[in-house]
């Protein structure tokens, strides 16, 4: 088993619990078979729960402070008072936060720890709003014939004439989430990561909002995808306007009961 301490191992089989797979076992140490080893997906399981640090690289993402508690109450708090925003501040979006947020964002979930999700960040207002003239201008171009679109084009061409930015909301940033095309999993573990982006902005004093209106534009004018600077082989997940928003907001909504069904 690479990256085991044996002078900090207590043998206490933990690791072999908790290991995803079942790989690991204990004869004199902790120990993956040699028949095995290709079938780890490098989680990290074994090196989070080692309650002596036996395992792992001491370059790690840090140790867990077990009297760090987020109440209930708290947590419940900012999860419904989480709103997309689509009035942005002129207040530039700072690169050291952004570089603070992929470290944080960097964690989220995927599938076998196959971690596809890659990202483009056009972090320019300008550049950002060549993409939404762009789509706009592929709008008018659908207008002038038959192709189908999934939402009305007609409201949104005109409410950008009248000088509503209807596609991006003016925002200053946009992130785009994309992956290798033969990742088969890369659109559930990128919407992950997108709604840990989305939960953990406001931390920040920003927020953002889906781009849906581009998203759909996205999968039927390929032009867009060089636009926003998504590599050739790659297919666009979803992307997602950050800035901070130009006002606040003082209320939670209310939301429709959950339909549970209790067995």
């Amino acid at each position: 088993m690479e990256n085991l301490n044996k002078e900090l191992c207590i043998k206490c089989g933990v690791c072999t619990l908790n290991c995803p797979l079942g790989l690991i076992e204990i004869e004199n140490y902790p120990e993956i078979p040699e028949d095995a080893v290709d079938f780890c997906v490098q989680c990290g399981h074994c090196m989070s729960i080692c309650p002596e640090g036996a395992i792992g690289s001491p370059n790690s993402g840090g140790r867990v402070n077990g009297s760090f508690h987020i109440t209930p109450l708290e947590m419940g708090l900012h999860m419904k008072s989480r709103r997309s925003i689509r009035n942005y501040s002129d207040k530039p979006v700072e690169m050291e936060k952004l570089e603070k947020i992929f470290e944080i964002i960097r964690y989220a979930p995927t599938g076998n720890n196959g971690q596809p999700v890659q990202w483009t960040v056009i972090n320019d207002p300008e550049k950002v709003n060549q993409i939404s003239t762009s789509t706009i201008n592929w709008m008018r171009e659908v207008l002038k014939g038959e192709s189908p679109f999934m939402v009305p084009i007609e409201p949104l061409v005109e409410a950008w004439d009248n000088g509503m930015d209807s596609i991006l909301r003016g925002a200053p940033c946009l992130v785009v989430a994309h992956a290798p095309s033969d990742k088969k999993s890369a659109l559930t573990d990128g919407i992950i990561a997108l709604t840990h982006l989305d939960l953990l902005l406001p931390s920040f004093g920003m927020g953002g909002c889906w781009a849906g209106i581009l998203n759909i534009v996205c999968s039927q004018n390929p032009s867009l995808k060089g636009l926003m600077g998504v590599p050739e082989d790659n297919t666009v997940i979803y992307p997602f306007m950050v800035g901070y928003p130009r006002y606040q907001y003082q209320r939670i909504p209310e939301r429709n009961q959950p339909e549970i069904i209790w067995e």
